[in-house]
C-alpha cells in the first residue's frame, strides 16, 4: 500500500513539475525557401516574443523588400550585406506579405505572415494647428 501511494505522490509531482503554462509560452514561426536543387536559399524566423524577423540567406545579399501581395508594392525594403539581418516587424500591419530578397546572382520570393500583436508605431502627422507664443 505504501508503494502505491508512493507512486502516485511521484507520478503527481512529475506532472506539476513538467506541465506548461500555456499563457507564457511564445510561438517561433519558420520559414524555409529552397533552391530548384534543393538546398536552403532562404530563412526566416519569426519568434513571437520578439520585434524583430531574422532573415538569413545561403549567400550574401545586397537588399530585401517585403511587399503588399495585392498592390505587389514595397512596404518596407533595406539594403544590406552579408547573409543576414533582422527586420523590424512593428513597421508592419498583420497580414500575408512577399518577401524579395536580392542577391549578385538571383532573386528570392517567399511568401510570409505577420502576426503582429504590438500595435504599429503611429507616424507624426501636422495637425494644421499653429501655437505661437511669446
Amino acid at each position: 500500500m505504501n508503494k502505491v501511494i508512493l507512486t502516485v505522490l511521484v507520478l503527481g509531482m512529475g506532472f506539476i513539475g513538467f506541465a506548461q503554462d500555456k499563457a507564457n509560452t511564445t510561438k517561433r514561426l519558420k520559414y524555409v525557401t529552397t533552391a530548384p536543387d534543393g538546398s536552403v536559399a532562404m530563412t526566416i524566423t519569426d519568434d513571437s516574443s520578439k520585434d524583430n524577423l531574422k532573415l538569413e540567406s545561403a549567400n550574401n545579399f545586397y537588399r530585401f523588400e517585403i511587399l503588399d501581395p495585392t498592390t505587389g508594392e514595397a512596404v518596407l525594403a533595406s539594403r544590406n550585406q552579408g547573409k543576414e539581418c533582422d527586420i523590424d516587424k512593428t513597421k508592419l500591419a498583420s497580414g500575408t506579405y512577399n518577401l524579395r530578397l536580392y542577391t549578385s546572382d538571383f532573386v528570392i520570393t517567399s511568401k510570409i505572415a505577420i502576426n503582429n500583436t504590438k500595435k504599429k508605431l503611429p507616424s507624426l502627422q501636422p495637425t494644421g494647428e499653429v501655437v505661437a507664443s511669446r
